[in-house]
């Protein structure tokens, strides 16, 4: 009898021990799985981010508005919701913060569903992304709002009116103008640069090398693996439009030695700030200089800087393969984009046909005897 209890004794040991090991197994388990889900949350753009964010607690108040479960949530209840948003906007109640809008274009319309169906992806539900039902609306709501991008900016190039040369001959000599005068430059002539891109560049990120400075470009949209970007910035004859001559410059005059090269300017005291300048303070500068040039500043941003490189690239018959290698595009159609958008009128099949049709339809003049 004493065995059979120390045997029993021993069994409840071993049961005990293996369920203290399954539990720490257990436990192990979900702390990795919180670090994977950290880890992918950092991997995901700042600014996506806080879209998703966004997207995700104004459907959270819709459904409870409507009484409806947000998770996982019904492919018909999702399909009210986009319908809604594209008919009425958001409520008011409804925007977490800021001010509700009207209705919403189809580019905001599947921006929104597809917070949705990463949260049910992340959530271990199936996305709702290919549901026949969502398919339906997608394709839907793609009649109804239409699929056309949204206005693009106007680029800043040098063919032309070489409006990039004549937005930096508006550029006063001072410090602020020193910082505005090295931003664009830099950012145009390093591949026609993002603003994101150009508001992350640290010096150490900038090498003198013979012939000019390297910049490396650790990540960028198109490379959120951090597999580096690296571009040349080669000088120019006349300092005014040196990339070279202005960044060194700038550095010189705001005393930069690491960090963000392209910071804030306190107007008032003339300060450089520690913190760099944001991404929308490019377009911002870029807007402030063409109104000096009695043009729309709304037609351009940030972004008239990339379109402007591209399209000068191309007019100047420079190789599609070195375009997309300075400005980091992996896709030739994406690329093709900016130059068709450039080419509207002098590579249209339309120009000239009139002129010509009318010259044929012209009387002969009577030949002389």
């Amino acid at each position: 009898m004493f065995s059979r209890m120390a045997r029993r004794s021993d069994e409840i040991q071993i049961t005990k021990t293996s369920v203290d090991a399954l539990t720490k197994a257990q436990n192990e388990l979900v702390a990795l799985d919180k670090r994977a889900d950290a880890m992918a949350d950092a991997a995901v753009p700042a600014g996506t981010r806080r879209a998703y964010e966004f997207e995700l607690a104004c459907f959270a108040s819709w459904c409870v508005r409507h009484g409806v479960r947000p998770m996982p949530a019904e492919p018909r209840t999702i399909r009210s919701y986009l319908f809604e948003l594209a008919e009425k906007g958001r409520a008011l109640e409804e925007v977490p913060s800021g001010k509700a809008k009207g209705p919403m274009s189809y580019g905001s319309l599947m921006r929104a569903l597809g917070a949705i169906c990463r949260s049910h992806r992340r959530g271990g539900h199936p996305s709702p992304w290919k549901h026949p039902l969502i398919e339906e609306t997608r394709n839907t709501l793609g009649v109804l709002k239409g699929t056309a991008p949204k206005k693009q900016k106007h680029d800043l190039g040098t063919h032309g009116e070489a409006l990039f040369l004549q937005m930096c001959d508006q550029i006063k000599d001072d410090l602020r103008g020193a910082r505005d005068r090295a931003m664009f430059l830099v950012g145009w002539e390093g591949g026609g640069r993002r603003r994101s891109e150009i508001t992350a560049a640290h010096v150490e990120h900038f090498e003198t090398i013979e012939g000019g400075i390297r910049w490396r470009i650790p990540r960028s949209k198109t490379d959120q693996t951090g597999k580096e970007l690296v571009v040349p910035l080669t000088p120019s004859a006349d300092e005014r439009y040196c990339p070279v001559y202005n960044l060194r410059r700038w550095l010189e005059l705001s005393k930069i030695e690491s960090g963000p090269v392209f910071r804030g300017v306190d107007t008032n005291t003339g300060e450089v700030m520690a913190a760099a300048l944001a991404p929308e303070g490019v377009a911002r500068r870029v807007q402030h200089y063409v109104k000096l040039l009695e043009l729309d500043p709304t037609n351009f941003g940030g972004h008239s800087l990339r379109s402007g490189f591209i399209t000068t690239a191309h007019k100047a018959g420079r190789k599609e393969a070195d375009i997309m290698q300075a400005t980091g595009h992996r896709s030739l159609k994406q690329m093709h984009g900016y130059i068709r958008r450039a080419g509207l009128v002098e590579e249209s099949a339309a120009r000239g046909l009139i002129d010509e049709a009318l010259a044929r339809r012209a009387p002969k003049k009577p030949e002389e005897k």
